[in-house]
């Protein structure tokens, strides 16, 4: 089912992680599947496909994260996001290649119909993505370390993520997440934002495809 099922009729309380997670499965499988993230773990996968990835993920994270900013510096919230920012990490491995994001990345971002964030839930919903995103990248870290020798600080630290804490700082934000649980429209306004992400991050890699790959029908 989509998450349009879910948007529309949910009506039965539960927690929002349950919901969030059945509601956007389709998706996160499409995007795990995606060519750009999939390769990551095959034994020939080059730096260069490596080099899209991250100019991608730094469209994306300074436009996402610009939003987030935008709202919590407006509205009182029971959780910080000032030590989860994403976008100087990948600043730093842009750098550890002499690849200069301004320059390079002339992706046009699919943003016309990502709406800013009014709502908590609308909040809760985009760092499902973003959080979760971070905990699978920390299994392609290890990946990376093995084939190209990258590392925190030489090349991987978006993907490193939160090093050793980073199940720990998953769990806060579940339990954050979860103080949602049993506000119908706040949960709705969370799965439409988790889907219109997901939406995002596919579109983008999409954009970001080298010829050489296909993406399957």
């Amino acid at each position: 089912k989509t998450c349009f099922y879910y948007f529309h009729t949910m009506h039965k309380e539960g927690s929002l992680r349950a919901l969030l997670r059945e509601a956007t499965h389709d998706q996160h499988i499409r995007l795990h599947k995606h060519p750009l993230l999939a390769t990551i773990m095959q034994p020939n996968y080059q730096l260069g496909d490596y080099h899209k990835l991250l100019l991608a993920y730094f469209g994306l994270y300074q436009f996402v994260e610009a939003r987030i900013q935008q709202y919590l510096n407006n509205e009182t919230v029971n959780f910080s996001y000032k030590e989860r920012y994403k976008l100087p990490w990948l600043v730093n491995d842009l750098a550890f290649f002499h690849i200069k994001p301004i320059a390079c990345n002339n992706l046009s971002l699919p943003v016309r119909h990502f709406p800013n964030i009014t709502s908590l839930g609308q909040l809760v919903g985009i760092l499902y993505v973003l959080e979760g995103s971070t905990l699978g990248a920390s299994h392609m870290s290890l990946k990376l370390a093995e084939q190209h020798h990258l590392r925190p600080d030489a090349g991987s630290c978006f993907f490193s993520g939160y090093g050793d804490n980073t199940q720990y700082y998953w769990q806060q934000f579940i339990a954050f997440s979860d103080t949602l649980s049993g506000d119908i429209p706040q949960c709705q306004e969370a799965l439409k934002a988790a889907c219109q992400t997901f939406e995002l991050f596919s579109e983008l890699l999409d954009q970001a495809l080298p010829q050489h790959y296909t993406l399957a029908s």
